[in-house]
């Protein structure tokens, strides 16, 4: 199957719990809210996208659960949202929203979250992994994705995740393998350097934003005020870049919506509901602007992804 939507339905935890071990072959899955869970999944060649959606939960995967491949499977999943615990040999690492890490499927694993988790992640043949040495170092230490070759790397495959659901199999393929490029280029980075000043300050300003993303009283002010500068002080550690501060938050809040309208366990919400938690207060000025945006109305834009 190239191209997989599914959510969970049931009455009840355990059969959701049930429903998605069947369906993402997990060896053990404990759902422990009452949030729907929900997943994306597109195959690109050899190359795996998923998009995961989940409540509180624990999942474990173990020897029963990984086919046996000579050349052996590694997935690499980006946290978007809440935080996330992974264990496996004998390894803990606790993995919040803007980082991304990678586990071994070939050895089993264990991950769990207190809360919403929301995930992307790419599977692929460990061969297809420039100077492969395994992964415990970075299970330990797990890199952003905020900035960088790891920014480009989650942007891509975000895009990805819709435009494969409607490329044939070989422009699929082609775009898995331009994607593997991109991860070997990210995953072999050179750490980036801080500088004391500007940067450092700017990497906070956009972390407070991504935490912050569904207060609909965030803007320059507030940021400002949170984080002990000026508003003068404030724009001028973004006066380098193309976009400003407003933009950015206003482009983050599009894609938060972006994703949710196309989240089989958003369907029971209203497209305001959705646009409401993401600090946009006028439906309307909502919709002009992810058509603007996008270039779809979100109406449009939903039907088209749950529609698949």
């Amino acid at each position: 199957m190239c191209y997989l939507n599914f959510a969970t339905r049931a009455s009840n935890r355990h059969e959701r719990s049930r429903q998605w071990e069947r369906v993402t072959e997990t060896w053990l899955a404990e759902l422990d809210d009452d949030q729907e869970a929900s997943i994306r999944r597109c195959n690109l060649g050899d190359l795996r996208l998923c998009a995961v959606s989940l409540g509180r939960h624990r999942l474990e995967n173990g020897w029963r659960s990984v086919p046996v491949e000579a050349d052996g499977r590694v997935k690499f999943i980006f946290q978007e949202e809440g935080t996330c615990i992974i264990e496996q040999g004998g390894h803990e690492a606790t993995i919040s929203a803007g980082q991304w890490y990678a586990i071994d499927k070939t050895l089993p694993f264990s991950s769990h979250a207190s809360g919403v988790s929301r995930q992307i992640a790419m599977s692929l043949p460990r061969r297809r992994i420039a100077r492969w040495q395994g992964v415990t170092g970075r299970l330990v230490q797990p890199l952003g994705f905020l900035r960088g070759a790891g920014q480009v790397l989650h942007s891509s495959a975000t895009a990805a995740m819709s435009a494969g659901a409607v490329l044939g199999r070989g422009d699929r393929a082609r775009l898995g393998d331009a994607l593997v490029t991109l991860l070997n280029v990210a995953w072999h980075a050179e750490p980036l350097t801080e500088r004391p000043g500007p940067r450092s300050r700017r990497m906070a300003v956009l972390d407070y934003i991504e935490r912050n993303l569904a207060d609909p009283n965030l803007d320059v002010a507030a940021i400002a005020c949170a984080l002990g500068f000026s508003k003068r002080t404030l724009h001028q550690i973004f006066a380098d870049d193309v976009v400003t501060v407003g933009r950015i938050i206003w482009e983050r809040r599009l894609e938060r919506c972006r994703r949710e309208l196309a989240d089989p366990a958003c369907m029971g919400e209203s497209i305001t509901e959705i646009a409401h938690r993401w600090g946009f207060s006028d439906s309307q000025h909502f919709s002009r602007s992810f058509k603007a945006r996008f270039n779809v109305s979100p109406r449009t834009y939903r039907q088209s992804q749950l529609s698949n």
